[in-house]
């Protein structure tokens, strides 16, 4: 017994300062993470609480690469798209030759944003209902509430909103191949591509610019050749995307709305840019 213990006394000190540990890390309040839980949108929300849904879904969704929120400052705002502070005030009657109430109205510019053009702006906007924000009818309706708050109370609720129709869901497709549709120029314009992308070093807009240097860093950057970026930016543009510019805004579909033809003529087109001096 003696000889036992002779050779776990050494052993004591250890033994005593791991049981300390244990002890001191159950003693700790344990917490458990766990990841958020998918918002639902319910009949039963009341039109404060969908605004209040339809803040982050505009924050969250891209909204605001071309929206501003800036009260005070009118229709214009400094950008893309119109400003958003007071449109609850401003479109409280609808649109001549268009919806005649708000709701209506709010729904139109989410639905069919090419429907009704605010002066001064040009149709760079896809339906809300498509890539790249892909709303569901409840967020939209969430949406249109927190419009409806940007200056007034929202009164919208699930259910007073009509649901887009089959042709509101998808984003206008690119004609068939042509002599005109296969003119990269004139695709760039087609496809709104100048509406956030400049061809002109220094110049930013929603995207960054296709300027030479640009291009052929970002390149670089992901180590393949200038035509296999650019088409990979234009077919699957959320593979890379440039730091300092918001995340998901170019739409996805691309690939599939251009044919081959569309697409290496568009891809030849901006590499030519690319190698400019």
């Amino acid at each position: 017994m003696s000889r036992t213990l002779s050779y776990a006394t050494p052993f004591v000190p250890a033994f005593l300062a791991i049981g300390f540990f244990v002890w001191f890390a159950n003693w700790i309040p344990q917490t458990r993470w766990e990841p958020p839980k998918a918002q639902e949108i319910s009949a039963a929300l009341t039109p404060v609480e969908l605004a209040q849904i339809g803040q982050t879904i505009v924050r969250q969704r891209g909204c605001l690469a071309c929206h501003t929120i800036e009260p005070g400052a009118g229709v214009k705002g400094a950008g893309r798209g119109p400003n958003l502070a007071g449109i609850a005030v401003r479109r409280a009657q609808g649109v001549t030759g268009g919806p005649d109430t708000q709701i209506g109205y709010l729904a139109q510019a989410l639905y069919e944003p090419g429907a009704y053009l605010v002066e001064g702006f040009a149709n760079i906007m896809p339906p809300s209902t498509s890539a790249p924000t892909n709303l569901g009818y409840e967020e939209a309706v969430a949406v249109i509430a927190y419009l409806q708050s940007l200056g007034k109370t929202p009164t919208v609720k699930v259910g007073d909103v009509p649901r887009p129709t089959a042709s509101a869901t998808s984003a206008p497709s690119a004609q068939p191949a042509s002599a005109a549709t296969d003119d990269p120029v004139a695709m760039f314009t087609a496809l709104t591509c100048d509406g956030c992308h400049s061809l002109k070093a220094g110049e930013t807009k929603i995207g960054p610019a296709l300027d030479a240097a640009g291009m052929q860093q970002a390149a670089a950057e992901r180590g393949i050749s200038l035509e296999a970026f650019l088409m990979e930016s234009i077919v699957n543009p959320k593979t890379y995307e440039r730091q300092g510019f918001p995340s998901g805004v170019m739409p996805q579909d691309y690939g599939t709305r251009l044919n081959a033809a569309q697409l290496d003529a568009l891809v030849r087109y901006l590499a030519a840019q690319g190698r400019r001096s």
